[in-house]
């Protein structure tokens, strides 16, 4: 990691006095030796150049210097404020009469200033003779000796001090340029600057990470992007506690960090290890801010030197695996598996998905859905196809990772919405049926507060109606408390009059939990149960269950997965009213669609 640089504070110290104390020894000598000087003091105030205190520099000792010291000190202080400026201007050296110990001295004194006419200090000589003596013009050329050198190392003490400032703002904006200025993280280019230098030293071993939010753009839409930055910052600080020290951590996108460490050779159980602490440090961190479903982050990996010795091709390797964790359902870490995943990532999948959304290759199919009763068809439930540049439909899922991109998915579901609308528009309106289409939505979908009023706008361009819309959910996307947008938007779209649907009932998290707290109209019953019909008694009685509950509750039963006669007799003769699957037909297509079947044979 790279420490910062330190600040101006590291400075207030000043530039060491050392060459100065040396010259001014070197004059001292020479005072003494030319003056034949008892004593020679300089006083020297750098209070307000170098932070040093006066210094008093008594030259050869003795009670006449230090005599001499107490004088100098005492005159200093007379003509010198505080700040070190000149208090009382005094240029006239002065010399006085003195005795110590008996005997007779001239101490004589002479103020020094600085190149602004400030205080610069204080010079005095204790010598023999009379004040007046030839020695005072000495004394006096002296005095203007010692100025010049105080003020040379004034200027070159004042130069020092702006180049050690400079230096240390010149690496503070180094440090600048380098940094996240959000997270304090390496941003991307200096995380990708900092690991080719690494990977030029030839680590012995290491790991690349990728490290990507969850849902981090829905999470920005929901509570807004100043709880964004916390939830960055927050997932930030527990990335720098989860790694090794030498780890070099950056924030490479919006939501989306690397992670260049050390590993042991061969320690891919020590590389799972680091990863299961990264994922807990960043749960029981984000568990601090008190939002549902945070803390989810997808991790992808790849090993330096087994993988990979380029820093491209550890990239793209561990955007590879990235990918893979993602399509297994997120909140995964995946490392690198050469033999297993390909060389893609998420932005390729989603251009790929935008341009055959611009070509009209996201189509609606049509899986008719059957009355047990009478045989006649009820409506269809829409399932999303993607058209390829060869012409084969591709099923969801060979691309669901679409449906875990808030984008994407949102697009995917107006894109079949509004194509679907149509098709009905044109193929089932005209025969007077009133023949319900069920549509398939993402959590992303009800999570838009604009949803109902999409799909209201949808329905008027198409003239559609609400009354025979069924909206389609998983038990998943119930998972959080009805109080939320989902229960929101649920509740809206059953207020303009469409049905909502349980799908997979039985399968999920929270089975009879959602039947008492959502709005629910439809249970529609996994295959696993319609299988069962012919398993067990154990299976049948569950089935009995839940269609019994249904009808207590005023709730439809679809059943899903349909593909034998039996299965149809077994599933009536339980209360179960409605079924699809391919014992009826297989989905049409939407040019198929004015060919459907009104009835169907269920004998």
């Amino acid at each position: 990691m790279t420490s910062h640089p330190p600040d101006d504070a590291a400075f207030e110290a000043g530039v060491p006095a050392t060459e100065l104390e040396r010259l001014l020894e070197i004059f001292r000598d020479a005072a003494q030796a030319s003056l034949d000087a008892h004593a020679v003091v300089l006083l020297a105030d750098t209070t307000g150049v170098g932070g040093l205190a006066p210094d008093i520099a008594l030259v050869p000792g003795g009670a006449v210097a230090q005599s001499l010291g107490d004088h100098a000190m005492l005159r200093l202080r007379l003509t010198t404020s505080r700040d070190g400026s000149a208090a009382r201007r005094d240029d006239r050296d002065r010399s006085e009469a003195r005795q110590v110990h008996g005997t007779h001295f001239v101490f004589h004194t002479l103020p020094l200033t600085g190149p602004d006419a400030e205080s610069a200090g204080l010079l005095a000589f204790a010598f023999d003779g009379r004040p007046g003596d030839h020695r005072a013009e000495a004394c006096r050329r002296l005095a203007r000796c010692a100025e010049a050198i105080w003020a040379t190392h004034d200027t070159l003490s004042g130069l020092a001090y702006e180049v050690m400032t400079l230096t240390s703002r010149t690496a503070r904006l180094k440090r600048i340029s380098e940094t996240d200025a959000l997270t304090q993280l390496e941003n991307r280019t200096s995380f990708e600057n900092k690991v080719r230098a690494e990977l030029e030293a030839a680590p012995e071993s290491a790991a690349f990470l990728i490290i990507d939010i969850d849902h981090f753009k829905l999470t920005n839409d929901l509570y807004g992007h100043q709880f964004g930055d916390t939830y960055l910052t927050t997932i930030a600080r527990a990335l720098g506690a989860s790694f090794p020290e030498t780890s070099i951590i950056g924030r490479l996108g919006g939501d989306e960090f690397g992670v260049f460490t050390p590993i042991p050779t061969g320690g891919r159980a020590y590389l799972d290890g680091l990863l299961a602490r990264c994922r807990s440090n960043i749960q029981r961190a984000t568990a601090t801010l008190s939002k549902p479903d945070m803390g989810h982050v997808s991790i992808g990996a790849s090993q330096f030197p087994d993988h990979a010795t380029r820093y491209s091709t550890l990239y793209d390797q561990a955007d590879s695996a990235l990918y893979a964790a993602k399509n297994a359902g997120r909140g995964v870490s995946t490392v690198y598996d050469p033999t297993h995943h390909k060389q893609y990532n998420n932005s390729q999948l989603g251009q790929q998905f935008l341009d055959a959304v611009e070509r009209h290759d996201i189509l609606p199919c049509f899986q008719p859905i059957v009355d047990l009763t009478t045989g006649d068809c009820a409506g269809f439930e829409i399932l999303a196809r993607w058209r390829d540049s060869s012409g084969h439909k591709l099923i969801p899922s060979q691309f669901s990772a679409i449906f875990r991109d808030h984008a994407l998915a949102e697009k995917m579901t107006r894109a079949i919405m509004q194509r679907a609308f149509r098709d009905h528009a044109r193929a089932v309106a005209p025969t007077g049926r009133a023949l319900s289409l069920a549509l398939n939505v993402t959590f992303f979908d009800l999570m838009n507060p604009e949803f109902a009023f999409e799909v209201q706008s949808t329905i008027a361009e198409t003239g559609f109606d609400w009354s025979l819309l069924t909206i389609e959910v998983t038990e998943q996307i119930m998972l959080g408390e009805p109080n939320g947008q989902v229960f929101r938007s649920l509740n809206e779209l059953r207020r303009r009059g469409a049905r909502i649907a349980l799908d997979d009932f039985g399968t999920g998290y929270g089975g009879l939990r959602h039947l008492a707290q959502w709005p629910v109209d439809i249970l529609k019953i996994d295959k696993y149960f319609v299988d069962g019909i012919s398993a067990g008694d154990r299976d049948r009685a569950i089935l009995e269950t839940i269609t019994d509950l249904a009808r207590r509750l005023g709730i439809d039963v679809v059943a899903e997965g349909i593909e034998t006669p039996d299965q149809v007799t077994g599933l009536r003769d339980r209360g179960c009213r409605y079924g699809q699957g391919f014992l009826f037909d297989a989905p049409l297509a939407g040019d198929d669609l004015p060919g459907f079947r009104p009835t169907y044979d269920i004998k």
